[in-house]
């Protein structure tokens, strides 16, 4: 009993000061040489559907080999790549300790195509500017007509047109957005902002779509698919998303 009575004031005794010191002392040792020695950066690893190779990521991304894992910016880094690789879209980063660097981007893709005084810039559906073509691309691609002249543009940047056509821009990417997400981009040939109340969609080369002001745009979208599933295939007209019930007025033969 006594024996038992020892030991159990054996474990309740407590550190000295020196060997509180001690213990201290070995803490902040481990933590030095973990944030001065350990978990550099050694390895980039790129991975995902993209274009672009480990090089030509790593060159952008802008992280040196020996840099501390811990003290990466993960936004600064998916920025860097998002701009120096223009058609980088998603871009998700992993640290793998105590010394790799996961990089999986997902491309994006082109969608619409702008022209302007040096000729026509590919947009993705954000409006980021992918690449720039002396010719009009061969893809089937939405022509994005009634528009501003581009300001600086430079690809990996966003189109930009200017702080008095915030609006327009604005209006450009809601359209675009919703079209890709209702998987529609493939049947738009033209899409004509010259009229910002009411822009307007060629759909399949015999559909032509009146909008209307930016407003309750995903709805009316959504309406416009419904439209399009009942239509027969040889059916041309005019689609007027302004009402809140959308009239469809045939084309005379």
């Amino acid at each position: 009993m006594a024996e038992r009575t020892h030991r159990q004031s054996s474990r309740k005794r407590k550190l000295s000061p020196l060997g509180r010191f001690f213990t201290f002392g070995v803490v902040v040792l481990i933590l030095f040489l973990g944030v001065t020695v350990f978990f550099r950066v050694d390895d980039i690893h790129v991975d995902g559907d993209t274009r672009y190779t480990a090089a030509e990521v790593t060159a952008v991304a802008g992280v040196e080999r020996g840099a501390h894992m811990l003290f990466l910016d993960p936004d600064a880094i998916r920025a860097n790549i998002q701009a120096g690789l223009p058609y980088a879209g998603q871009v998700a980063l992993r640290r793998q300790f105590p010394s790799r660097l996961e990089v999986t981007i997902t491309d994006t893709v082109a969608i619409a195509v702008v022209s302007g005084p040096e000729g026509y810039w590919l947009l993705s559906r954000e409006a980021k500017l992918l690449e720039r073509l002396d010719t009009r691309p061969a893809q089937p691609l939405i022509r994005v007509q009634g528009v501003g002249a581009a300001v600086d543009p430079i690809a990996g940047g966003m189109l930009y047109l200017g702080e008095e056509r915030e609006y327009e821009l604005r209006y450009l990417r809601d359209i675009l957005g919703a079209l890709d997400m209702l998987g529609m981009t493939a049947g738009v040939s033209v899409l004509n902002l010259s009229d910002l109340h009411n822009p307007q969609i060629l759909y399949d080369r015999r559909i032509e779509v009146q909008l209307g002001p930016n407003r309750n745009l995903q709805s009316k979208m959504n309406m416009l698919a419904g439209i399009l599933d009942h239509l027969e295939e040889d059916e041309s007209g005019t689609i007027d998303l302004n009402p809140e019930r959308p009239v469809f007025r045939a084309h005379d033969l």
